[in-house]
Protein backbone atom coordinates (compact mmCIF):
# COMPACT_ATOMS: atom_id res chain seq x y z
CA UNK A 1 0.00 0.00 0.00
CA UNK A 2 1.11 3.56 -0.71
CA UNK A 3 3.10 4.99 2.20
CA UNK A 4 1.51 8.39 1.75
CA UNK A 5 -1.95 6.86 2.04
CA UNK A 6 -0.98 5.09 5.28
CA UNK A 7 0.41 8.35 6.67
CA UNK A 8 -2.82 10.15 5.80
CA UNK A 9 -4.85 7.44 7.52
CA UNK A 10 -2.72 7.78 10.64
CA UNK A 11 -3.53 11.49 10.64
CA UNK A 12 -7.18 10.47 10.68
CA UNK A 13 -6.36 8.57 13.85
CA UNK A 14 -5.02 11.72 15.47
CA UNK A 15 -8.20 13.58 14.55
CA UNK A 16 -10.41 10.74 15.81
CA UNK A 17 -8.64 10.54 19.17
CA UNK A 18 -8.81 14.31 19.58
CA UNK A 19 -12.55 14.31 18.95
CA UNK A 20 -13.18 11.42 21.35
CA UNK A 21 -11.15 13.17 24.04
CA UNK A 22 -13.42 16.20 23.70
CA UNK A 23 -16.55 14.06 23.79
CA UNK A 24 -15.45 12.37 27.02
CA UNK A 25 -14.67 15.67 28.70
CA UNK A 26 -17.94 17.16 27.43
CA UNK A 27 -20.05 14.45 29.07
CA UNK A 28 -18.02 14.52 32.29
CA UNK A 29 -17.16 10.85 32.33
CA UNK A 30 -13.97 11.47 34.30
CA UNK A 31 -13.87 11.41 38.11
CA UNK A 32 -14.30 14.70 39.90
CA UNK A 33 -11.06 16.61 40.10
CA UNK A 34 -9.54 15.00 37.02
CA UNK A 35 -9.23 17.64 34.33
CA UNK A 36 -8.04 15.48 31.46
CA UNK A 37 -8.07 11.87 30.38
CA UNK A 38 -4.36 11.49 29.64
CA UNK A 39 -1.27 13.65 29.07
CA UNK A 40 -1.36 15.74 25.88
CA UNK A 41 -0.82 13.79 22.64
CA UNK A 42 -0.68 10.33 24.27
CA UNK A 43 -4.09 9.22 23.01
CA UNK A 44 -3.50 10.81 19.64
CA UNK A 45 -0.10 9.19 19.08
CA UNK A 46 -1.23 5.71 20.14
CA UNK A 47 -4.34 5.93 17.96
CA UNK A 48 -2.31 7.18 14.99
CA UNK A 49 0.06 4.22 15.28
CA UNK A 50 -2.87 1.80 15.44
CA UNK A 51 -4.51 3.42 12.42
CA UNK A 52 -1.28 3.12 10.42
CA UNK A 53 -0.84 -0.53 11.44
CA UNK A 54 -4.43 -1.35 10.51
CA UNK A 55 -4.10 0.38 7.15
CA UNK A 56 -0.94 -1.59 6.42
CA UNK A 57 -2.53 -4.87 7.51
CA UNK A 58 -6.02 -4.57 6.02
CA UNK A 59 -5.50 -2.31 3.03
CA UNK A 60 -7.97 0.00 1.34
CA UNK A 61 -11.10 -1.95 2.24
CA UNK A 62 -14.25 -0.63 3.87
CA UNK A 63 -13.73 -2.89 6.87
CA UNK A 64 -10.68 -0.75 7.67
CA UNK A 65 -13.05 2.02 8.75
CA UNK A 66 -14.80 -0.30 11.20
CA UNK A 67 -11.63 -1.62 12.78
CA UNK A 68 -10.12 1.85 12.93
CA UNK A 69 -13.18 2.96 14.86
CA UNK A 70 -12.67 0.00 17.19
CA UNK A 71 -9.06 1.09 17.72
CA UNK A 72 -9.97 4.71 18.47
CA UNK A 73 -12.78 3.81 20.85
CA UNK A 74 -10.66 1.07 22.40
CA UNK A 75 -7.82 3.43 23.23
CA UNK A 76 -10.20 5.81 24.97
CA UNK A 77 -12.05 3.06 26.87
CA UNK A 78 -8.80 1.45 27.99
CA UNK A 79 -7.48 4.77 29.24
CA UNK A 80 -10.67 5.53 31.15
CA UNK A 81 -10.57 2.12 32.80
CA UNK A 82 -6.94 2.66 33.77
CA UNK A 83 -7.40 6.08 35.33
CA UNK A 84 -11.02 5.94 36.53
CA UNK A 85 -11.67 2.23 37.03
CA UNK A 86 -14.82 2.18 34.92
CA UNK A 87 -16.08 1.48 31.43
CA UNK A 88 -18.90 4.03 30.92
CA UNK A 89 -22.04 2.33 29.69
CA UNK A 90 -22.93 5.16 27.31
CA UNK A 91 -19.54 5.07 25.67
CA UNK A 92 -19.46 1.27 25.32
CA UNK A 93 -22.94 1.14 23.82
CA UNK A 94 -22.39 4.06 21.45
CA UNK A 95 -19.08 2.56 20.32
CA UNK A 96 -20.82 -0.75 19.72
CA UNK A 97 -23.63 0.79 17.70
CA UNK A 98 -21.16 2.55 15.41
CA UNK A 99 -19.06 -0.62 15.04
CA UNK A 100 -22.05 -2.81 14.19
CA UNK A 101 -23.23 -0.25 11.66
CA UNK A 102 -19.83 -0.02 9.98
CA UNK A 103 -19.34 -3.78 9.80
CA UNK A 104 -22.87 -4.15 8.48
CA UNK A 105 -22.08 -1.66 5.73
CA UNK A 106 -18.86 -3.55 5.05
CA UNK A 107 -20.90 -6.72 4.48
CA UNK A 108 -23.13 -4.87 2.02
CA UNK A 109 -20.22 -3.27 0.18
CA UNK A 110 -18.36 -6.58 0.00
CA UNK A 111 -21.47 -8.50 -1.13
CA UNK A 112 -20.93 -11.15 1.53
CA UNK A 113 -23.09 -11.72 4.58
CA UNK A 114 -21.31 -14.68 6.19
CA UNK A 115 -18.84 -12.54 8.20
CA UNK A 116 -21.80 -10.61 9.61
CA UNK A 117 -23.68 -13.80 10.48
CA UNK A 118 -20.54 -15.20 12.10
CA UNK A 119 -20.10 -11.96 14.05
CA UNK A 120 -23.63 -12.27 15.45
CA UNK A 121 -23.00 -15.89 16.44
CA UNK A 122 -19.66 -14.91 17.96
CA UNK A 123 -21.39 -12.21 19.96
CA UNK A 124 -23.68 -14.81 21.50
CA UNK A 125 -20.68 -17.00 22.33
CA UNK A 126 -18.85 -14.07 23.92
CA UNK A 127 -21.97 -13.05 25.86
CA UNK A 128 -22.34 -16.59 27.21
CA UNK A 129 -18.65 -16.73 28.16
CA UNK A 130 -18.52 -13.38 29.92
CA UNK A 131 -21.97 -13.88 31.40
CA UNK A 132 -20.82 -17.12 33.01
CA UNK A 133 -17.73 -15.40 34.41
CA UNK A 134 -19.87 -12.54 35.69
CA UNK A 135 -21.96 -15.02 37.68
CA UNK A 136 -19.10 -17.27 38.80
CA UNK A 137 -16.74 -14.42 39.75
CA UNK A 138 -18.93 -11.88 41.56
CA UNK A 139 -17.12 -8.64 42.16
CA UNK A 140 -14.22 -9.54 39.87
CA UNK A 141 -15.92 -9.02 36.50
CA UNK A 142 -17.91 -5.80 36.25
CA UNK A 143 -20.87 -4.99 34.07
CA UNK A 144 -18.64 -2.81 31.92
CA UNK A 145 -16.30 -5.76 31.31
CA UNK A 146 -19.30 -7.89 30.35
CA UNK A 147 -20.51 -5.33 27.82
CA UNK A 148 -17.03 -4.69 26.45
CA UNK A 149 -16.26 -8.39 26.08
CA UNK A 150 -19.49 -8.93 24.16
CA UNK A 151 -18.71 -6.00 21.87
CA UNK A 152 -15.20 -7.31 21.23
CA UNK A 153 -16.70 -10.72 20.50
CA UNK A 154 -18.63 -9.18 17.62
CA UNK A 155 -15.56 -7.44 16.21
CA UNK A 156 -13.30 -10.48 16.55
CA UNK A 157 -15.79 -12.97 15.12
CA UNK A 158 -16.05 -10.91 11.96
CA UNK A 159 -12.49 -11.96 11.10
CA UNK A 160 -13.03 -15.61 12.01
CA UNK A 161 -13.39 -18.05 14.86
CA UNK A 162 -9.60 -18.30 15.42
CA UNK A 163 -9.55 -14.52 15.85
CA UNK A 164 -12.30 -14.67 18.46
CA UNK A 165 -10.52 -17.42 20.37
CA UNK A 166 -7.06 -15.88 20.14
CA UNK A 167 -8.19 -12.33 20.90
CA UNK A 168 -10.23 -13.37 23.93
CA UNK A 169 -7.71 -15.77 25.44
CA UNK A 170 -4.84 -13.40 24.64
CA UNK A 171 -6.44 -10.60 26.61
CA UNK A 172 -7.05 -12.85 29.61
CA UNK A 173 -3.52 -14.26 29.44
CA UNK A 174 -1.93 -10.81 29.53
CA UNK A 175 -4.27 -9.84 32.38
CA UNK A 176 -3.23 -12.94 34.34
CA UNK A 177 0.46 -12.20 33.82
CA UNK A 178 -0.01 -8.58 34.88
CA UNK A 179 -1.93 -9.70 37.97
CA UNK A 180 0.86 -12.10 38.91
CA UNK A 181 3.45 -9.35 38.60
CA UNK A 182 1.35 -6.95 40.70
CA UNK A 183 0.85 -9.52 43.43
CA UNK A 184 4.53 -10.41 43.55
CA UNK A 185 5.37 -6.72 43.86
CA UNK A 186 2.79 -6.27 46.62
CA UNK A 187 0.73 -3.77 44.63
CA UNK A 188 -2.38 -5.94 44.44
CA UNK A 189 -4.34 -7.57 47.26
CA UNK A 190 -6.24 -10.83 46.97
CA UNK A 191 -9.89 -10.08 46.18
CA UNK A 192 -9.13 -6.65 44.73
CA UNK A 193 -10.82 -6.12 41.37
CA UNK A 194 -8.58 -6.08 38.30
CA UNK A 195 -9.24 -3.48 35.62
CA UNK A 196 -9.67 -5.83 32.69
CA UNK A 197 -10.67 -3.35 29.99
CA UNK A 198 -7.16 -2.46 28.75
CA UNK A 199 -6.14 -6.13 28.53
CA UNK A 200 -9.28 -7.24 26.69
CA UNK A 201 -8.92 -4.39 24.21
CA UNK A 202 -5.21 -5.01 23.69
CA UNK A 203 -5.79 -8.72 23.05
CA UNK A 204 -8.50 -7.93 20.51
CA UNK A 205 -6.50 -5.31 18.61
CA UNK A 206 -3.37 -7.46 18.46
CA UNK A 207 -5.34 -10.40 17.07
CA UNK A 208 -7.01 -8.21 14.46
CA UNK A 209 -3.57 -7.05 13.35
CA UNK A 210 -2.02 -10.51 13.10
CA UNK A 211 -4.99 -12.42 11.68
CA UNK A 212 -6.35 -11.65 8.19
CA UNK A 213 -9.92 -10.46 7.84
CA UNK A 214 -12.31 -12.61 5.87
Amino acid sequence: MNTTWIACWSLMGIAAAGCLRLVIQRFALLPAGMSRLAPPAILEVVTAVLFAALALRIGAEFVLVAYSWLAAAGVVLATIDCVAGELPTRLVWSSGIVLVTLLGLSAIVGFTMWPLVRAVLGTLVALAFYGALYVLLPGQLGGGDLRLGTLLGFALSWSGWPTLLGGTLGGWLVAALALAVLRLSGRHQVGQRVRLGPFLIAGALVMVLVHPTS
